[in-house]
Parts: C-alpha cells; sequence; structure tokens
C-alpha cells in the first residue's frame, strides 16, 4: 500500500500536533505516513498520492492557514485538475462561535470532490475541544483503510 499522507494547515500549532497524533496512530494499525504541512509539498504532488489526510484549521474569514494557502489556490483555480485515484480524509479544526466554523476544511472537502477524489469518510469539524471529538472519526478511518487495503 502507498503511503497516507497526512497533510497540515495551522497557525496556532493544533493542525500539526494532531495530524503527528493521527500519523502515529495509523502507523501503529500498520501503515506508512509521511506527516508534512501544507506548505512544505508542492500542491502538484497531489496527483503521486494514493492516499491524503488533511487536518486544517481555519483562519480570519473562512480563510486558509499561511501554509495551506497554496494548495487552496491549486485545487481551487485548476478545474481541470482529475484525482479519480485519490482517497482521502479531511478534518477541520474551529470555533463555533466565528461565522466561517471549519471553512478551510469545508472547502478542501468540497474541492478534492470536485476533482474526483474519493472521500474514504465524512469531513469531521471539530470544535475548540477537539481531543474529544476526532478518537471515533480516527477509529473510523482505520478501520476505512484496513478495508481498503483488501480490496
Amino acid at each position: 500500500m502507498s503511503p497516507v499522507n497526512i497533510l497540515y494547515g495551522t497557525m496556532s500549532g493544533n493542525g500539526r500536533n494532531l495530524a503527528h497524533v493521527i500519523g502515529e496512530s495509523l502507523e501503529s494499525a500498520g501503515f506508512e505516513t509521511l506527516v508534512s504541512g501544507l506548505g512544505d509539498v508542492d500542491p502538484e504532488n497531489i496527483h503521486d498520492m494514493d492516499y491524503l489526510v488533511i487536518v486544517t484549521s481555519t483562519y480570519g474569514d473562512g480563510e486558509p492557514p499561511d501554509n495551506a494557502s497554496e494548495w487552496m489556490s491549486y485545487l481551487k483555480f485548476n478545474e481541470e485538475i482529475q484525482l479519480k485515484n485519490l482517497k482521502y480524509a479531511v478534518l477541520g479544526l474551529g470555533d463555533r462561535y466565528y461565522p466561517h466554523f471549519c471553512q478551510c476544511g469545508k472547502d478542501f472537502d468540497e474541492y478534492l470532490s470536485n476533482r474526483g477524489g474519493n472521500p474514504l469518510l465524512p469531513r469531521l469539524d471539530c470544535d475548540l475541544y477537539y481531543e474529544e471529538q476526532y478518537p471515533e472519526w480516527l477509529s473510523e478511518l482505520i478501520k476505512v483503510l484496513k478495508k481498503t487495503v483488501q480490496e
């Protein structure tokens, strides 16, 4: 199986921390992972990925964090991109009291889907207490990935 690429967008570090936790959990379940900031990976590399997990916060008025803006632009404005071989999952981090709660995660999910990507499971939008919200999603992600490998 190809590695699971876990890419994060973050301003405060929560996205980075959670991406590493997800990576460690997937490795413990037997998967090879690559964990990086979105700003450290060329967006065109998405064409070489079979599995992608995006963990991202939202900044300001629904904008991507600085390190995620290039990826967001690439996916948003290159409508001819075809990602039919990509299997992905998105976890958004945010604060429900902001009007654009988890907008960056919602946008990544929409653009990946519109370009032919195949969601492994529904996007999770986490509030401030994400430590209580993500474990069930992560458990489901591991189950789906194991099933995908067996197919």
